[in-house]
């Protein structure tokens, strides 16, 4: 009887044991994540109680992803970012805060910044910052790179802010970005063809549209054969109540393009032309609203001008 006793007191130490450990189990993860949630949730209202204010144009957190897709592929790529110390402005750190940024990004390319180390004083409120990727190979049309840029304050607090950069090529060999900023009257768009051959643009001969010659195989051409070809053939579409394009532009001579009628007069809407292989071209257009800037690419937001190129 007695042995019977011990064993029913030794099972239930065992048993009260075995719940322990099953507890102990279930709560330590709960604990940590628990205490995580702590924790995280002292940072951000020690940093939003304290005047600490670190932010980005483009940078963000959670991180921000961007998308772009007028790489040509064979021209470098510029990322342009800020950093700073103010929610609005009246509302500024009080204090200098101390950063670093690092930058990675996919294989084939290179960047002027991977590592770099900064301070926002609290008299200066931005820092500037540019990144200039270039392609280490070729890119093809639909090859895309990604570039992820984070910048993390060490001092007073920390925080981290990052975004991603997915870049595709949209034709290899063919570009275009949008120069522009507040106040300023026109705009110029840059056109770059990398391009080092030309194409058929309609069938002639032995050969079928969109043919590929090479420099030397165009040369050997006749005139008349010549003038069916193209190193690329370039539309802008846009919208002449934002921007009207220059009337003294001498692509106008030799483009093909649609009009708008805006309160009574007719305005360029469209215009295509044919760009010359490995060269370089500018157009002006003028803003209706000098107060806007149409820097492009910029962030998600779409360019003001359509530019699809064959």
């Amino acid at each position: 009887m007695g042995n019977k006793k011990t064993y029913k007191i030794k099972m239930r130490k065992k048993v009260r044991i075995l719940l322990i450990m099953l507890l102990l189990l279930i709560l330590v993860p709960v604990g940590i994540t628990f205490s995580k949630y702590v924790h995280d949730f002292i940072g951000d209202y020690l940093i939003k109680t304290s005047n600490f204010y670190f932010n980005s144009d483009k940078l963000g957190n959670p991180a921000i992803t961007y998308n772009v897709n007028n790489w040509s592929g064979v021209s470098n790529f510029k990322i342009q970012f800020s950093l700073n110390n103010h929610k609005n402005n009246l509302l500024v750190s009080d204090s200098d805060i101390e950063y670093t940024v690092n930058v990675t990004h996919s294989s084939g390319v290179t960047s002027s910044i991977d590592n770099v180390s900064g301070v926002i004083y609290g008299s200066e409120m931005t820092d500037d910052y540019e990144i200039i990727i270039t392609p280490q190979r070729i890119f093809n049309t639909g090859d895309s790179v990604t570039v992820t840029i984070t910048a993390t304050s060490s001092t007073p607090y920390v925080k981290v802010l990052s975004a991603v950069f997915v870049i595709t090529v949209g034709r290899q060999g063919i570009g275009y970005e949008i120069s522009d900023e507040v106040n300023r009257p026109y705009l110029d768009l840059t056109i770059t063809n990398a391009r080092d051959q030309y194409i058929a643009g309609e069938a002639f001969g032995d050969y079928e549209i969109y043919h590929d010659f090479t420099l030397a195989e165009y040369m050997a051409l006749s005139a008349a054969d010549q003038a069916k070809c193209f190193s690329a053939r370039v539309t802008l579409t846009f919208d002449p109540n934002d921007v009207v394009i220059d009337s003294t532009s001498n692509l106008l001579n030799s483009a093909t393009y649609t009009t708008t009628t805006v309160n009574g007069v007719a305005y360029v809407s469209s215009i295509t032309f044919d760009v010359e292989p490995m060269s370089s071209n500018v157009v002006r257009f003028y803003k209706i609203d000098v107060s806007e800037d149409y820097t492009y690419p910029h962030d998600n937001d779409p360019s003001i001008i359509t530019f699809s190129a064959i």
